[in-house]
């Protein structure tokens, strides 16, 4: 008997309190017999239903094994899906990911599963159909069974929503017992499958296509649209050899009445002819003459008549006898009763109105064969199944219509998987790798060596626990890091491996994948969750079947299911954005990264132009590999010569001789460049840009007022003379802050979250930045009524309204998280503004993040103090990096640059050693204030966080986890460990929920939590990137 070891997917949080043991297996798994029909089928890694209590659940089978630890087993249901969904490396690494940030084993698993494809169980529930009548019912139970009346079968979870009943299983069990209503399992569809698009084929040739057309009503053979008797009867008259046919001949053929014939003729398109009365002589010429001479004498008309017709010989029209002969019908009737002659009814002819080659067409018409005949007339033009979108499009045509025409044998529709690709439909112009500079060369020389003793290796020991080989690429920005991770993946790419390339933001994904795709066309995919599901779930198939061999993308992209893993690229290692914040598990990308890489045999680069402290520190200490690139490098791109043309115009107004555009010795070089070398075909050294600190409280002082100091607008003024670009930077959205009232001070803050409403200017309302609340600007203060209320600070919005004032004719491009909405939202505003369609960008964070725009030679810093002051360790860190980092937007190019600061504390070291782009002197002092302190890298955090409703409830469980740990401390002897708080949060309310926090501060905080499982409500993150 074989068994597997199971993750099921459903939450197993135990309802404890901080008072119980809070001992338990944070990540428990179950095991299932597999029966004999399934024994050759079951692998690793699967998605399969198993049962759980009375349920039936989706699970993943992590391990197969002979013998299970328990002895009585349920057997697996069945398989979802044959194909593993994880990899034998993807289950040991979320087995890691939930030991280390002490997170549920399944919310691990999920990380790496493609979204969408979750199966549940549900419970439906619905009327006994021979119920008897209910007497003695509750409210809640008439309310349920009138629900269940009004609208049919229903889900369990969503009668509880409509009804908004918290619990209603209870009121359903009742009903239940009393036989008034049923309820069944039913299992949800996946909400994301492959994608089926439909093809028609023309199966038919001419000579079936003309059979189908002429077909009649009734007959078992193919037919071209509707039955029509009115088409039958045209029809029968083009194809009849008599070209007079009577009307009965005609209904004949055309197996119909007299009806639809005459409404062809009231349409034109046949004529019936009119129905005639003859008189037929009886007599020979020689016994007309005979009856004339002996017994017509008295009867001159009547010898007339017989005259007229032994002259006329044929049947003549009684209608002509009268106007000849002037009889009437009492002659004819005499005549009859005699036997000389007789009258005869002729019947109506029917004939066609129309010419003959006309009638096809009025015969489609009368069908409504319109579009099946313009179906199989485009199709006759393609020579391969065409999509059916298309035919719909061309001819107008819908599904019925195809169906109809597939039903008659005429065409096939045919269904062919089609893949969502998010990069399908763009062009990418093919990159030539570049010389590489002294610098350059260096450190890939090392990462090649490094990589041949790694990477090149034949295969990795699946139990291998060797450190992964992590190289630190500390380089200013803009001095050629991508290049060398295109090199690296080159590399990589040739020993037959994949490669992850990470970045920080979607913002900088469209930039990166240009780089990426230019050099590696046709290897490239894309993950992030601004997707589509469809478009997500079929990038994560083609990357498991190994149709691509590069995965970029945001933290997220670390668990693309990527064969044979050769490297591993983290850029802008130091962004807190790889860490996951908001929901369980709080894993960092770099430290997944790093596990991926020890468990592939895979290489990491981590690169940064400011690294994480604690990174650069593993790395003087030899945990990583440092490689430096300290020079800013300009070249290597055709986007220069632009650059060079505006360098050159600018050298004309100053008064500088200027040699001809194309030759790199013409560049109006008017600061500190250094040319490489003719081999390097016009590449440059350049300097970072110099960095001018504006003190705000002179400003001030000077009567200045305006969000923009002095040394900004006339900055601004001359850059956008000059026709270059400006980034303008502020760490925040919106207009206004806050708003208060000058009376009695209220600040108008999220009942929700109790922090203070930012004010939108550009939809007039007050925004939470946390739970997303709106609500309308009120005129008065809600608290004393006074109308003297105004808005202080100041957000992304304002700096667009205050340039857009001093600057009318600027254009300009806002890019922040309010402006940049769509899937393409970050690609279309990064296309505009390197193509010169704005002047002036104006953003947070996102502009400070990577980006290489060659026309931006100013960036302004609103305020550099929004970030520096908050109550976290971190602080100083991420401001220097911000402000480094948004500061080497600015000369990229043979146009120079510079860079303004304001601040209220031009002192502060940070903002001094961001200024000078001193990244050592920076790390120098804030290593030994958290050395002095105590934060990482010298002891590491665990942050735990409660949640509650109740301030009251949030502050005594806080302090209830508080002494049962310091009493774990104390039985364990962990000296060196110590807690901080309980206190509040920074936040300490959010989204209606109060939160206290308790720091557990230790060499490794896990040895005091690993084996607990905390009550519902709290939060764990390991290794915290923030402690607001």
């Amino acid at each position: 008997m074989t068994y597997a070891e199971v993750v099921v997917n459903t939450p197993l949080h135990r309802r404890v309190t901080v008072t119980e043991d809070l001992a338990s297996d944070l990540s428990p798994t179950f095991h299932y017999a597999i029966p004999p029909d399934l024994q050759n089928q079951v692998t690793v890694g699967q998605l399969v239903w198993v049962p759980f209590g009375p349920r039936r659940l989706q699970g993943l089978i992590l391990a197969l094994s002979d013998t299970s630890p328990v002895k009585e087993t349920k057997d697996l249901y069945e398989i979802i899906d044959p194909q593993p969904f994880l990899s034998p490396v993807q289950i040991q690494l979320a087995r890691w990911i939930s030991n280390y940030y002490l997170a549920p084993l399944i919310d691990c698993v999920r990380l790496m599963l493609p979204p969408g494809i979750e199966q549940r169980t549900e419970t439906m529930v619905e009327l006994q159909a021979d119920a008897p009548p209910g007497r003695n019912l509750t409210r809640q139970q008439r309310v349920v069974l009138e629900f269940l009346r009004r609208r049919g079968p229903q889900k369990l979870s969503q009668i509880g929503r409509q009804l908004k009943v918290e619990n209603v299983r209870p009121v359903i069990d009742q009903l239940v017992r009393r036989g008034l209503v049923t309820t069944r399992s039913e299992i949800s569809k996946p909400r994301v499958r492959p994608k089926q698009a439909r093809f028609v084929r023309l199966t038919a040739d001419e000579a079936q296509i003309e059979q189908a057309l002429r077909r009649r009503s009734g007959q078992a053979l193919p037919r071209l649209g509707r039955p029509s008797k009115q088409a039958d009867v045209l029809l029968a008259l083009a194809e009849s050899e008599d070209p007079l046919p009577t009307l009965s001949e005609v209904r004949a053929a055309a197996r119909c009445t007299e009806s639809p014939i005459r409404a062809l003729a009231e349409k034109g398109l046949v004529e019936i002819t009119r129905r005639r009365q003859l008189v037929s002589p009886l007599l020979s010429p020689r016994a007309v003459n005979e009856t004339i001479a002996s017994d017509l004498r008295r009867a001159p008309k009547q010898a007339a008549v017989l005259a007229y017709l032994r002259e006329r010989g044929e049947s003549i029209e009684v209608k002509e006898l009268r106007r000849q002969i002037g009889c009437s019908s009492a002659v004819l009737d005499q005549l009859e009763a005699k036997g000389c002659v007789e009258r005869l009814g002729e019947e109506p002819a029917v004939i066609l109105a129309i010419p003959l080659g006309e009638v096809t067409d009025a015969i489609i018409e009368l069908r409504g064969a319109q579009k099946q005949v313009a179906v199989l007339e485009f199709l006759k033009g393609e020579e391969e199944p065409v999509w059916i979108g298309w035919v719909y499009a061309q001819t107008g045509c819908n599904l019925q219509t195809l169906r109809a025409l597939e039903k008659h044998g005429l065409i096939s529709l045919e269904e062919e998987e089609v893949r969502r690709d998010p990069l399908e439909g763009r062009e990418f112009v093919t990159d030539v790798p570049p010389k590489l500079t002294p610098d350059q060369e260096a450190v890939w020389e090392e990462i090649a060596r490094g990589m041949k003793e790694k990477v090149g290796q034949v295969s990795i020991p699946a139990d291998s626990t060797s450190s992964p080989v992590v190289y630190l690429l500390h380089g200013v920005t803009g001095s050629g890091k991508t290049e060398i991770y295109l090199r690296a993946l080159q590399t990589t790419l040739a020993m037959g491996r994949g490669g992850i390339v990470l970045v920080p933001e979607i913002a900088l994904t469209p930039q990166t994948i240009r780089r990426f795709a230019a050099r590696f066309p046709g290897h490239i995919a894309v993950q992030h969750s601004k997707l589509s599901l469809g478009e997500r779930y079929d990038t994560w198939r083609r990357i498991r079947a190994g149709e691509v061999d590069v995965v970029i993308g945001p933290r997220s992209a670390v668990f693309a299911p990527t064969p044979h893993l050769g490297l591993i690229v983290m850029d802008e290692e130091h962004e807190w954005s790889y860490k996951q914040q908001q929901r369980p598990p709080h894993y960092h990308a770099r430290d997944v990264a790093l596990k991926l890489a020890e468990l592939t045999g895979a290489v990491v680069i981590l690169g940064s132009a400011t690294p994480d402290v604690v990174s650069y520190y593993k790395a003087q200490r030899g945990e990583y590999k440092l490689l430096e690139l300290p020079k800013r490098i300009m070249g290597h791109r055709t986007q220069d010569a632009k650059c060079r043309m505006k360098s050159e115009e600018r050298g004309r107004q100053d008064g500088e001789a200027v040699s001809p555009a194309p030759a790199p010795s013409g560049f109006a070089i008017r600061r500190g460049y250094k040319e490489l070398g003719p081999e390097y075909k016009g590449a440059y050294y350049l300097e970072l840009p110099p960095v001018q600190i504006v003190d705000l409280r002179q400003e001030l002082r000077a009567g200045n007022r305006s969000i923009f100091s002095r040394a900004l607008q006339q900055a601004m003024t001359e850059a956008l003379d000059a026709g270059e670009q400006i980034i303008l930077f502020l760490n925040r959205r919106g207009t206004a802050t806050f708003i208060m009232c000058r009376d009695c001070g209220h600040v108008l803050k999220c009942p929700r979250c109790d922090v203070p409403l930012t004010y939108h200017g550009a939809k007039d309302e007050l925004v939470c930045h946390h739970c997303n609340r709106r609500s309308a600007v009120p005129s008065v203060c809600p608290d004393c009524w006074s109308k003297r209320i105004k808005f202080f600070g100041i957000g992304t919005q304002k700096v667009e309204a205050v340039t857009r004032e001093l600057f009318p004719q600027a254009r300009l491009l806002r890019w922040d998280r309010d402006a940049t909405g769509g899937k393409d939202a970050h690609d279309i505003f990064l296309e505009r503004f390197i193509n010169h369609e704005a002047d002036v960008m104006i953003g947070t964070q996102m502009v400070a993040k990577g980006l290489d725009l060659p026309l931006v030679t100013l960036v302004g810093v609103i305020n550099a103090d929004t970030a520096l002051y908050l109550p976290d360790f971190r602080a100083g860190e991420r401001t220097f990096q911000i402000l480094t980092q948004v500061a080497g937007r600015a000369g990229r190019s043979v146009l120079g640059g510079k860079v303004i600061i304001q601040t209220y504390t031009p002192e502060h070291d940070c903002i001094q050693a961001a200024s000078r782009h001193d990244y050592e002197g920076f790390y120098r002092q804030e290593l030994a204030f958290r050395r002095e302190q105590g934060y990482p890298p010298f002891r590491r955090l665990a942050q735990l966080v409660y949640t509650h409703s109740n301030a009251i409830r949030c502050e005594e469980e806080a302090n209830k986890l508080y002494r049962l740990l310091c009493h774990k401390i104390a039985r364990l002897g962990l000296s060196e460990m110590d807690l901080i708080g309980p206190a509040p949060c920074f936040r300490w309310r959010l989204r209606g929920k109060y939160r206290w926090q308790i720091v557990v501060r230790a060499a490794d905080p896990r040895a005091l939590l690993a084996d607990m499982v905390f009550p519902l409500g709290w939060r764990v993150d390991i290794d915290p990137v923030s402690l607001l």
